[in-house]
């Protein structure tokens, strides 16, 4: 084979595996999840919200709700509560920290056990945060999806 001919054959096969290089690493774009809003007790509040300390624990009692944008009712499976609970603590020479604690516990149903529930009801505070995650929920023709998470601040 002729120099000029080997050159344009490296350089070809060099370009397709470049070209083939990049494209292998694309992510496919998947479609957004359509999720299922979730409702803390018979209320209307959803992520983001900041809550008091009096309505959060009444609304805790009542458990999850679920329906979607035409309000038909769905049924709450389980769901995965973080608790994190802001502390103040003092270290080794006197230095205050503000330093959050995790509870992390999987319910099944739409409502916490009631050990859980009387536990964070008398400890919760303005400061601590409340996530609801991995929200199961069922149709009323038996078909599964997932609920959309809820993040609650609580305040006074």
């Amino acid at each position: 084979m002729n120099k000029r001919v080997k050159f344009v054959v490296m350089l070809l096969l060099l370009v397709s595996v470049t070209v083939w290089a990049q494209t292998k690493d694309r992510k496919v774009v998947k479609p957004a999840v359509k999720r299922i809003p979730v409702y803390l007790g018979r209320s209307a509040i959803t992520d983001g919200s900041k809550v008091s300390k009096k309505t959060f624990d009444s609304l805790l009692k009542q458990g999850l709700t679920s329906r979607d944008s035409l309000g038909s009712p769905y049924s709450v499976d389980g769901f995965a509560l973080t608790y994190g609970e802001r502390n103040l603590y003092e270290d080794s020479i006197g230095n205050l920290m503000w330093i959050t604690d995790h509870l992390v516990e999987y319910c099944m149903g739409d409502s916490l056990t009631t050990f859980l529930l009387n536990n964070i009801t008398e400890r919760s505070k303005p400061g601590d945060t409340v996530y609801f995650d991995q929200i199961t929920v069922r149709s009323a023709q038996g078909k599964a999806e997932p609920g959309k998470g809820i993040r609650l601040v609580l305040t006074k």
